[in-house]
């Protein structure tokens, strides 16, 4: 039996309201005791924590794993692995992959991949439109069947109101959130700049706030109209 002793840290257990510092003891990769002044056993590996906050694993819930179709940007192996290196247990990738995860056979696909190279948990996205052209809605319920934990056409925006409306009430029957990529296109060039005078300055065409804060408001609207589960992703303004 493999055995950890991690020495001294401040423990912080949100589920639990625990915050105190303590040694935390791991035998054969489950938590047996927290409490302060631990005895090493002999063996035992030990790790010294203090100054450092001693958690549980963390989540994740946007990441773009770019396989398949882009791996010279990311990978499962490799986005995972940097997740583990970064305190991260559990991932939630996104759809926006090549071809786009808008069926069960690309989601079947890629949990037969994170089973094989995910170093990590990785929770899947499905997409709420074909392709993420934001007309037709994609079969979300045959998605659902195979583990997708929320839907999102992230990347690009539902301007079209009654695919939105649509979409929320599909999501809403198979229990899934719709994550909302809220930003009206037509309101701004994309440059990655605000509007204003740092814009102006630089000769670049910027995006207004209410690029975002028109869409966030449609689809407070909906969500409410709906009663469907909506999340907004990357707000900025």
């Amino acid at each position: 039996m493999s055995s950890l002793l991690i020495k001294g840290g401040r423990v912080l257990d949100p589920s639990s309201g625990l915050d105190k510092e303590a040694d935390v003891l791991i035998d054969d990769g489950t938590i047996r005791e927290v409490r302060p002044h631990i005895r090493r056993r002999s063996g035992m590996e030990q790790v010294t924590a203090q100054g450092c906050f001693v958690l549980p694993g963390l989540i994740d819930m946007h990441t773009h794993l770019r396989e398949p179709g882009e791996e010279s940007k990311e990978t499962i192996r490799t986005g995972t692995e940097a997740a583990a290196a970064g305190g991260f247990t559990t991932i939630v990738a996104m759809a926006n992959t090549q071809p786009v995860n808008d069926s069960a056979i690309v989601t079947q696909f890629l949990r037969a991949k994170i089973k094989q190279d995910a170093l990590v948990h990785v929770l899947l996205v499905g997409a709420v439109t074909q392709g993420l052209k934001g007309e037709r809605l994609a079969n979300i319920g045959e998605m659902q069947q195979y583990g997708i934990v929320a839907v999102s056409d992230d990347g690009k925006c539902i301007t079209r109101s009654p695919v939105m409306r649509k979409a929320l009430e599909y999501a809403k029957t198979f229990g899934l959130p719709l994550i909302s990529h809220a930003e009206d296109p037509e309101l701004g060039e994309q440059l990655g700049i605000n509007e204003g005078l740092v814009a102006t300055e630089l000769g670049l065409v910027g995006t207004p706030n209410a690029a975002e804060e028109t869409m966030v408001a449609r689809d407070c609207a909906l969500a409410q109209l709906t009663r469907a589960r909506l999340h907004i992703a990357h707000v900025s303004t």
